[in-house]
């Protein structure tokens, strides 16, 4: 049984199919250089850029290299098809095979807040005012009622 081999366009060099799949479960990349291994699929498709701006903290996504590279930290290089081909969606889509949370939706972190009793998120702030028993021990401080079910907390 002939065993078959693959060679890394990028470095030249060859391994073992089997190898490959054992070793990584794919032979996409390459292990030795990290490039990838299928450019003769996709002979029409171009090298994208995936870049971080340090200083703002948001990431973008080349086609070309851009006009200040040394301002930009450099992600991940990898091929996708031209955008004018399929989409600005499609070269997102490849990119997260690679990484997967690239450009993925920022999740919120304020905690939503829902009245204990019956859960409605509809609630009106009133300040808490004088009272008999605390006089006018707390009258500052803000209490929540809930407009569904009249519930304080």
């Amino acid at each position: 049984m002939e065993e078959k081999s693959v060679k890394c366009p990028k470095c030249h060099t060859t391994y073992n199919k089997m190898f490959l799949m054992g070793k990584q479960g794919n032979i996409d990349t390459c292990p030795m250089c990290g490039s990838d291994m299928n450019d003769e699929e996709h002979p029409d498709w171009i090298t994208w850029y995936y870049y971080k701006d340090p200083q703002y903290g948001d990431y973008s996504l080349w086609d070309k290299l851009p006009l200040k590279p040394e301002e930009l930290v450099l992600i991940k290089e990898f091929k996708a098809p031209p955008e004018s081909e399929c989409g600005l969606d499609e070269v997102k889509r490849i990119l997260r095979t690679y990484i997967p949370d690239a450009f993925s939706e920022i999740k919120d972190t304020n905690p939503t807040i829902c009245c204990p009793r019956c859960g409605s998120q509809e609630y009106t702030l009133l300040n808490r005012g004088y009272s008999v028993f605390t006089g006018l021990l707390g009258s500052g401080k803000v209490k929540r009622v809930c407009n569904q079910c009249k519930k304080e907390f």
